[in-house]
């Protein structure tokens, strides 16, 4: 009998722990999209002078603007698609043996 409730409570321990480790997940998921969301921020001032004859106004505006630029790696070794001479093959499949001898060149120069 001790068995089987042991048995029990290491299943309901499981499940319970599956379950938070699931909800924690689903959590960092949706904190990650709002970080791409940003605002562009911008401010602006103006000051004017006079003095006896004229009068001079001066007006400064600035602004700031983010843009987000997704680039691909379709093959994963690590360069970028614009970069890749061969983008759908990873770098680690192309050998070169110029002389034919059957051994890769880069392993002939060690």
């Amino acid at each position: 009998m001790k068995i089987f409730k042991l048995k029990i409570y290491l299943v309901l321990v499981l499940f319970a722990v599956t379950f938070l480790v699931s909800l924690n997940f689903a959590v960092a998921d949706d904190d990650e999209e709002d970080d791409d969301e940003r605002p562009a921020s911008s401010s602006s001032s103006s000051s004017s002078s006079s003095s006896g004859s004229g009068s001079t106004k001066t007006e400064v505006t600035t602004s700031v603007s983010t843009k987000t630029i997704v680039q691909k790696d379709s093959d994963g070794d690590g360069l970028l698609d614009p970069n890749d001479p061969h983008p759908n093959i990873p770098e680690i499949f192309i050998v070169v043996d110029d002389d034919r001898n059957g051994i890769v060149d880069q392993f002939e120069k060690l």
